[in-house]
């Protein structure tokens, strides 16, 4: 069974299970919005989930929040999510791209909006505002951009916050691509399929990227930025920490200074972030 949903189109095996559990019909009116694709075992929403959803709607990018679980139950806020914020929730199927096409292909109109991030919950914060994140995005002349790219297998966006710029996601080619997202169990496919990929087929349709933090001025060409770097990139400004550095210790040899390093750098305990 798993083989043969694997073979499938994520918008095909979650066709007539995806709800919308509060929030407006359709997103404000406007020329931004950002989709977040989050995960859980359960119904609890972290302080870390619910501080983007609230940064971003600050940083004027009302939310759709597409939430994959196999708990069905209403989500429990720590604090009250804005008014805008739209929450879909959808089986448990296709991993964070997977929770993307759904949310365009729920709301099409969003992606010929100027400026449109894609985002995922697998880093802790924001633990600061996301004023300088947004002016990196709007103000390069870029079609997409990425908070960080790598030189790991080939150049490429890291794809756990993605911008697109000028109504990209609307060009056939890049639009296709996302209602072509099928459900794959092997994460080594989902990286060269979808993050790699993605980048292959910009660079082929000649659309251009950008990153926030180039990850020359993080970590060398065989490092991740975002694990082996992540000290560096607290240093230069960037206020998030991925989960598996707080989680996983043992993934570099830092990591255990991170708690101690946010709480200094943004006067936020780690524990209550998770």
């Amino acid at each position: 069974m798993a083989r043969q949903r694997a073979s499938q189109r994520v918008l095909d095996l979650v066709r007539g299970a995806v709800t919308i559990e509060r929030g407006p019909a359709r997103p404000p009116a406007g020329d931004r919005a950002a989709i977040i694709a989050s995960w859980a075992p359960d119904a609890r929403v972290s302080r870390s989930l619910a501080a983007l959803v609230s940064s971003l709607d600050a940083a004027g990018y009302p939310s759709v929040l597409v939430r994959a679980s196999d708990d069905p139950t209403p989500l429990r806020w720590p604090t009250a999510p804005p008014e805008s914020t739209i929450v879909v929730r959808k089986p448990n199927i296709g991993y964070d791209f997977g929770s993307w096409t759904v949310g365009l292909d729920r709301f099409p109109s969003l992606a010929k909006r100027r400026n449109v991030i894609l985002v995922n919950d697998s880093m802790a914060g924001p633990f600061a505002p996301l004023d300088e994140m947004v002016t990196s995005l709007e103000s390069t002349g870029a079609d997409v951009w990425g908070a960080t790219n790598t030189r790991q297998i080939v150049p490429h966006l890291q794809s756990y916050l993605l911008g697109f710029r000028g109504g990209i996601l609307a060009d056939p080619t890049v639009r296709q691509f996302w209602r072509n997202v099928h459900h794959l169990e092997d994460k080594g496919r989902i990286i060269g399929d979808y993050e790699v990929g993605l980048s292959n087929l910009l660079r082929a349709e000649g659309l251009t990227t950008s990153a926030w933090f180039a990850s020359e001025r993080v970590v060398s060409p065989a490092d991740n930025p975002v694990v082996n770097g992540w000290r560096r990139l607290v240093d230069l400004g960037f206020p998030f920490v991925k989960r598996e550095v707080l989680r996983e210790p043992a993934v570099v040899l830092d990591a255990r200074l991170a708690p101690e390093v946010i709480r200094e750098r943004f006067g936020a305990e780690v524990a209550e972030w998770l």
